[in-house]
């Protein structure tokens, strides 16, 4: 089934601006609950890789406003300018403009986007953006790379999806661009009331030693049970945090730790 089929059922249906919704008297423990939670209405900023599962709402902060569209016309992939010009307030305001996100079985790190129409979000070598295909392939996978200022979305051939202005004023989405920047940046918005609750500590709430050491446990499978970490300054997972790639910095020092056990 569908998951726009799904999501027109129960706690799962998509919600647009604009719509009025139903309030339905519940038991009291049921609403603790729900605000314990900390459920929402709306859409809200995705923040981790968990909140890229459902649908999403792509936007480029560009002057004005625009959002990744899918065109009623042709099926094609565009660039459309938004009426409402508050980044925060933003919301889609038709299915044209939400796109599911869900994980790749098997890499967790990659996601596929799907359109309303059953069709995902491709990227060719050259760059071209389609969305015509009704199977995930290579061509049909993103990996998400979660910043402060944004996501940006990396094809399988290593090249970012992106945004150029044109000459009369419109823009032009392809997937080529070597290094993330202003127009490879995108906010994704997710609905409030899909949103997971993490169960564990945040990542910037821990220690950065002991997420390190957490990592090791996790995806170390040699060294006869020992746990072993790497020697060098824990001051640059520290950096790493700040600027947002504390991830790809743990995976730099556990891919280090394996060379280095080879080397002896």
């Amino acid at each position: 089934m569908s998951e726009y089929k799904l999501a027109s059922k129960g706690k799962g249906k998509l919600s647009f601006k604009g719509e009025k919704s139903s309030k339905k008297k519940k038991k009291r423990k049921a609403e603790e609950s729900f605000e314990e939670e900390g459920q929402q209405e709306g859409w809200i900023f995705a923040q981790t890789m968990s909140d890229l599962v459902g649908p999403l709402y792509l936007i480029f902060n560009s002057e004005p406003l625009c959002c990744l569209h899918m065109s009623e016309k042709d099926r094609s992939i565009n660039i459309q300018p938004l009426q409402n010009q508050n980044l925060a307030m933003v919301e889609p305001e038709n299915v044209n403009c939400v796109f599911v996100g869900a994980q790749i079985i098997g890499n967790p790190d990659h996601i596929s986007l799907k359109t309303c129409d059953g069709k995902y979000l491709s990227s060719d070598k050259f760059g071209i953006i389609t969305a015509d295909k009704e199977a995930i392939g290579p061509q049909e996978e993103w990996i998400p790379i979660i910043r402060e200022d944004g996501i940006a979305l990396q094809n399988s051939y290593e090249r970012f999806l992106s945004v150029d202005e044109i000459a009369d004023g419109g823009y032009k989405l392809r997937a080529d661009a070597e290094t993330i920047g202003f127009c490879e940046t995108w906010r994704v918005k997710c609905q409030a009331r899909l949103k997971k609750k993490q169960k564990t500590a945040k990542i910037e709430d821990k220690p950065a030693r002991d997420f390190e050491i957490e990592q090791i446990k996790k995806y170390q499978t040699w060294g006869g049970g020992r746990v072993k970490a790497t020697g060098e300054d824990i001051s640059e997972l520290k950096k790493a945090k700040k600027e947002g790639n504390f991830n790809e910095a743990l995976l730099d020092r556990r891919e280090k730790m394996k060379a280095d056990r080879y080397c002896k």
